[in-house]
């Protein structure tokens, strides 16, 4: 028998372990939501519906998923709109399943009704601003947890060095713009570790923190989702993944102010912070392309093309050109 790199659990199979595991919430159906980083499905329960979060094999240890469904529930008990996980009926944060390919780690959540924010910005942008001041309460709750979650840190390093030493795999055949990808990390480098020591504020933050891991609910609440990329970073690094999301859409200026705004009624930016936000972008499009060829051995590589890299170097020097270069 062949060796098994991931398994797709059938949602037969995992609604039998959901009633073992859970079962004070009456589960009745299963139904697989997504395939990506993990693997999502949906259940049908006696009063809500819920989400089952399967990790792949290895994905994170244990310890760290533990972290992330401990933040979660300390952000709950703050009273902050997060999605909320549910513990088993041994009172443990997630489960085991023996799959194939080994042991995989998996967490319920409650599901959040409504549609992703996306470029839903709502009358005068109160939706950004909204945002904004969930982002505040999110970043000051880490700063008061008295035990800190212990989680993985995003910095140069792992965003940006690592996609640089691993992008020749894909772009060996284009030096010009390796090059010039080289050119403009080693000038993020320098504004970023040129500044004083403390000049930006480091801490526990999302990771991941784009406008489609937003719910709208159908009451106008929004809701944060999607922690599985939390770590220690740059504050400004969260900032600047909703102003990368936000350069999807044309004319988002005054939506990227109002969520400034709605952030800046609890936390204050500095005049570094403010100056090297546009920076962090850049930043931020470095660690997605990262993730990105991260993910080759999981999904395959067909689509990280020609094509696929003439887009994202546009958008370097499109943004560089407007923003860092005027």
């Amino acid at each position: 028998m062949l060796n098994v790199q991931h398994s797709i659990v059938s949602p037969d199979a995992l609604l039998k372990v959901i009633q073992k595991n859970y079962p004070s919430i009456g589960a009745s159906r299963c139904e697989l939501l997504e395939l990506g980083c993990n693997d999502n499905y949906r259940i049908k329960g006696k009063r809500k519906d819920l989400a089952f979060r399967l990790c792949r094999l290895n994905w994170w240890q244990p310890e760290e998923f533990d972290e992330e469904l401990r933040y979660l529930e300390i952000m709950r008990r703050k009273k902050l709109n997060v999605c909320k996980p549910v513990r088993s009926s041994k009172k443990q944060r997630y489960i085991k399943l023996s799959a194939p390919e080994g042991i995989r780690y998996g967490a319920l959540f409650y599901f959040i009704p409504g549609r992703h924010l996306g470029f839903n910005f709502g009358a005068r942008n109160q939706n950004l601003v909204q945002l904004g001041d969930m982002t505040a309460s999110m970043h000051s709750i880490a700063d008061d947890i008295k035990q800190p979650i212990q989680r993985w840190t995003i910095g140069f390093d792992n965003a940006v060095k690592e996609f640089l030493d691993k992008a020749p795999i894909v772009l060996g055949h284009r030096e010009k713009d390796l090059n010039y990808l080289h050119k403009i990390a080693s000038q993020l480098e320098e504004v970023i570790f040129g500044l004083p020591d403390n000049a930006l504020d480091f801490g526990l933050c999302h990771g991941d923190f784009h406008l489609h891991n937003i719910m709208l609910q159908p009451d106008g609440q929004l809701s944060i989702f999607d922690f599985d990329w939390c770590g220690y970073s740059w504050r400004i690094y969260d900032l600047a993944t909703i102003w990368w999301s936000l350069t999807r859409k044309e004319n988002t200026d005054k939506a990227w102010k109002a969520f400034l705004r709605g952030y800046s009624r609890q936390r204050r930016l500095s005049k570094y912070e403010k100056d090297l936000l546009p920076w962090f972008v850049v930043f931020r499009h470095f660690e997605f392309l990262n993730f990105q060829l991260s993910m080759r051995p999981h999904i395959g590589s067909a689509w990280l093309s020609d094509n696929y890299y003439d887009f994202h170097l546009k958008f370097f020097k499109d943004w560089i050109d407007k923003q860092l270069n005027p």
